[in-house]
């Protein structure tokens, strides 16, 4: 595997310059996008497409926010405190819009409600948390055994796919293979602090039921599992993969994060043969460097973008979650370093004379629908930073 440009591994001086980037961009970014939310970067217009309420991912936003007021705090900065007013600002946005039915309300309320507990100490912003994680177990499907998308509107072209698509299944009637990370990952740190076992219990069977339903014998996944009405699987199909026969990048990182973190949380081998089976197929499909295209399997892979979240997103997964002391995933979180330094080595952006310093390049958030499909992506910052204050602060 090609790690960097240079072809060596990154250390601790270099993540340092990387978290300096990331926040750096992080205040560039808040310069520009003030009150709203930043979503992906318009290459052709040389700005932020935002959101006024964070759509699925405003929780990324929350997050960097508090990353950087932690990161300027260190350095005797005033923009801490900028920083953080805008954090707290955003919350209430994003608190007051977010639908509780939705899949994404446990991701979000998890960083801005727990993790921005975790920044300032702020009980209320631990009841957030709280409250998304009973928002997650009451939209429970007990048939199922699996938290459904709900009804949030993701933004992006009116046709998910493109122009020829079909509008999906409802979406309580659908399941996807993020949401293991992305509903789940709340219920495990609402157990962890409340020793409430319906949390647990939650998560474990949602988490039992992901690997019946989107782990694939060779090891990739399937992106949605749709159930009628008594929780029967009725048919699995992929929206933004290539077909049926292939694999999502993203799609595959979000199990990837969404099984460390069950692995973490229970030691159950199970979910670590799963996460194994993911590492494998990733390796093997994977260009040299570890960032994959946006599809693992996309014909004419030369003359397909990558996806830079889908890295980030797993190697936030196998180094955040997977304990070092293990060493049973060693190996695992070994990959994770390659990614990381691929990451920080080839697609970030760390000259600070460039007017996209801290800038990640060549995520792709939606191929089939043609949209944002070469540029910065708010959730990429988000876990390439997440991971390197894991690697950095251990």
């Amino acid at each position: 595997m090609s790690i960097n440009a240079s072809g060596e591994r990154s250390g601790g001086d270099e993540y340092r310059r990387a978290l300096a980037a990331l926040c750096h961009r992080v205040g560039t970014t808040l310069d520009a996008t003030g009150e709203r939310f930043p979503y992906v970067y318009d290459r052709e217009n040389d700005a932020w497409e935002t959101t006024e309420d964070g759509n699925w991912c405003g929780g990324h936003w929350i997050g960097l926010l508090w990353r950087a007021a932690a990161f300027a705090e260190g350095q005797a900065s005033m923009d801490s405190e900028r920083f953080e007013r805008a954090a707290r600002d955003h919350t209430e946005m994003m608190r007051t819009y977010m639908p509780r039915d939705s899949m994404f309300c446990g991701m979000n309320f998890l960083y801005a409600g727990f993790r921005g507990y975790d920044h300032s100490g702020d009980r209320g912003l631990f009841g957030l948390g709280l409250e998304g994680a009973d928002a997650m177990r009451a939209a429970f499907h007990e048939g199922a055994r699996q938290i459904p998308l709900g009804k949030l509107a993701i933004e992006g072209p009116e046709q998910f796919r493109g122009p020829d698509s079909e509008h999906g299944p409802p979406g309580d009637r659908i399941g996807a293979v993020d949401n293991l990370y992305t509903a789940v990952s709340v219920l495990w740190r609402a157990y962890e602090e409340t020793d409430d076992p319906r949390f647990r219990d939650t998560a474990v069977s949602h988490a039992d039921r992901h690997l019946d339903w989107y782990v694939r014998p060779d090891g990739k996944t399937w992106h949605h599992a749709v159930f009628d009405e008594s929780g029967a699987l009725e048919r699995q199909y992929n929206e933004l993969a290539h077909g049926d026969d292939t694999c999502w990048a993203r799609g595959q990182a979000w199990s990837v994060a969404g099984l460390a973190n069950a692995y973490r949380a229970t030691g159950a081998a199970r979910y670590r043969r799963a996460l194994e089976s993911h590492v494998g197929y990733y390796r093997e499909h994977a260009p040299a460097d570890g960032v994959p295209r946006w599809d693992f399997e996309v014909p004419n892979p030369d003359e397909e973008p990558r996806d830079t979240s889908a890295a980030a997103i797993a190697a936030y997964g196998l180094l955040s979650f997977l304990p070092e002391s293990d060493d049973a995933v060693a190996d695992l979180r070994a990959f994770g370093r390659d990614i990381l330094d691929s990451l920080v080595g080839n697609y970030l952006v760390t000259d600070s004379e460039d007017d996209a310093y801290g800038r990640v390049t060549q995520g792709c958030f939606n191929r089939p629908g043609d949209y944002a499909v070469d540029t910065e992506l708010v959730w990429t910052n988000y876990y390439l930073a997440e991971t390197l204050v894991t690697v950095l602060e251990p």
